[in-house]
């Protein structure tokens, strides 16, 4: 009985508000897809949940009102520690949950009502803190250059975030006006190239797609022709073919390889270093950050990621 008690208890003070939480943060900000182990996503709930809980603890205890609705009935500190004693008593032994009858069950509706009315507090804090938090993430670049917010942010916004939403969302993480150029290979071995327009996940977090604008696609077979041929070849910007589309869709599955380019007037090589990094930890990647020259003088291409 006692196990079954404290299972509930986890499932309601920390799976089920985890849950909402996410749900309620993904209506700012596309989150990055879990797939551990119970164990994992307890250890994950209560990191994510603590502050709220305590939170959530001291104001159905100190703050008039709070602490007599909903559910109100005549309490004292006294009542509340006997009714969790008995209850707790009656719960762990068949014996004295006989011998204290109707007691039990008046301590346990009464103990109850404090439950639900903490429940309510605890999931309206949940809610009103997952909405502050996706408020924090839009304006991410914002509020970057705090010292207070970025270590809030590395510990506690990023984590939830959606690696490919770090790397495709420019106006995530870096200046406004910044653009995405992406190289991609394909699986049939076609290089295409163009600005990033938008992206897709599947239900997993994975990329699902890309839509790429100004595409093209590079020539290769012509290039090896020419290679073998004179061994050597006209310049790459030859093989560079325009694709008469205004947008091209790529299919995430299909895709081998991705190199980005971040381009804007302001140097973010740092940015892209520390936010690619971060976001791709722990996959089988290669990252990779420089600076290179700028393509005109509008623009300078100042980051510059790839991975597998």
């Amino acid at each position: 009985m006692v196990a079954l008690v404290l299972s509930s208890l986890a499932a309601a003070y920390l799976l089920v508000p985890n849950a909402v939480f996410r749900f309620v943060l993904a209506l700012s900000v596309p989150l990055k897809v879990f797939q551990e182990r119970k164990t994992d996503d307890l250890t994950r709930a209560v990191v994510t949940l603590s502050f709220v809980f305590c939170a959530a603890l001291l104001a159905v205890r100190y703050i008039p009102g709070v602490d007599s609705h909903p559910f109100a009935f005549p309490d004292s500190p006294q009542l509340r520690s006997a009714d969790y004693k008995l209850v707790y008593s009656g719960l762990y032994s068949e014996a004295i949950f006989k011998e204290l009858g109707p007691r039990f069950w008046e301590s346990l509706s009464r103990t109850l009502d404090r439950q639900l009315r903490f429940v309510f507090w605890y999931y309206l804090l949940v809610i009103l803190w997952a909405a502050f938090s996706g408020w924090l993430s839009r304006n991410y670049y914002r509020f970057r250059r705090y010292v207070w917010y970025s270590r809030f942010a590395d510990f506690y916004l990023l984590p939830h975030i959606s690696q490919w939403h770090v790397l495709l969302s420019p106006s995530f993480a870096f200046v406004p006006g910044t653009k995405v150029k992406a190289d991609v290979l394909m699986s049939d071995d076609a290089l295409y190239r163009g600005d990033v327009a938008q992206y897709f996940l599947d239900k997993d977090g994975g990329l699902s797609g890309l839509f790429l604008m100004n595409p093209t696609r590079f020539d290769h077979r012509q290039y090896l022709i020419d290679r073998d041929k004179w061994g050597t070849t006209r310049p790459k910007s030859f093989y560079w073919h325009t694709i008469p589309s205004a947008k091209l869709y790529l299919v995430g599955d299909k895709i081998l390889n991705l190199n980005l380019n971040y381009l804007s007037r302001e140097a973010i090589r740092d940015e892209v270093e520390k936010y690619v990094s971060r976001a791709l930890k722990g996959q089988s990647i290669s990252v990779s950050v420089r600076l290179t020259k700028p393509e005109s003088a509008e623009d300078d291409i100042l980051g510059t990621s790839s991975w597998t």
